[in-house]
């Protein structure tokens, strides 16, 4: 069961919230973990939820999987989790934060070498990675990320020096984008946004790994609104959420 004295404040995920603030005390608020991979989703997911329910204020917190997964161990106020793996999830079943009958099949999606716009050191594959003077980035061992990337490299049996270790996919992208890294792996996904200033490049399916995006509603909700808690799944596992996963390049269930 989740335990009362948790720590670690939900900022470390990165807080959004939905909704403007003063509103009434007795407001209805979601406290929504999910995955960093999933944030561009689930913050559009979150304006079509508050366009139907503006009654209830929506609290996401952004981080890796194996972070969001220690935080509501340790007490963190939640309501729903959304994990880039099922690893983390079944922690949270073990420890009686989540029923596994509440556990249900989000999204897929897979993982890429991503590289600046324009990919200018011209890398084509993972053995460009293991070259010599290439800064990749990498997601922390202790993520999903991290350890896909680990089978990943593993399997094409290239040898790779991360420049750095990075909390989530979310930072790998940011490394980047900013120029910060020649190349790095992470998601899919993570390469598809428009305007961005990264893109994916595809790792053959022979030497990838295809992701499980599971989601649950946490058996003791600290909102204590099952109905709204209910109504938020309902929203994500549906056309709305089928829709919003789709375009970003994520595969359904």
């Amino acid at each position: 069961m989740r335990r009362l004295y948790w720590m670690l404040p939900l900022a470390i995920g990165g807080v959004v919230t939905a909704c403007s603030s003063g509103q009434p005390s007795d407001r209805p608020e979601l406290n929504i973990h999910v995955a960093a991979s999933l944030g561009g989703v689930f913050r559009s997911l979150g304006e079509e939820f508050q366009a139907q329910f503006p009654e209830v204020t929506l609290r996401f917190n952004f981080a890796g999987s194996s972070t969001l997964a220690t935080q509501i161990e340790q007490g963190a106020p939640a309501d729903v989790v959304v994990m880039a793996d099922s690893a983390n999830i079944e922690k949270l079943v073990t420890n009686g934060d989540v029923r596994e009958s509440d556990v249900s099949n989000l999204a897929h999606n897979e993982l890429a070498i991503l590289v600046e716009r324009g990919n200018p050191l011209a890398i084509d594959s993972l053995d460009d990675l293991g070259r010599s003077g290439t800064r990749v980035v990498l997601c922390d061992d202790a993520q999903p990320c991290g350890r896909y990337a680990a089978m990943i490299l593993a399997m094409a049996r290239v040898v790779v020096e991360p420049a750095s270790r990075e909390a989530n996919a979310a930072a790998v992208v940011s490394r980047i984008a900013n120029g910060e890294a020649d190349a790095g792996i992470a998601y899919l996904t993570d390469g598809l946004v428009p305007n961005d200033n990264v893109e994916a490049l595809r790792i053959p399916t022979s030497t990838n790994v295809r992701t499980n995006y599971p989601i649950a509603r946490v058996a003791d909700p600290s909102s204590g609104d099952i109905a709204a808690v209910t109504a938020f799944i309902a929203l994500a596992r549906g056309p709305a959420g089928d829709r919003l996963l789709t375009d970003a390049g994520f595969t359904l269930p």
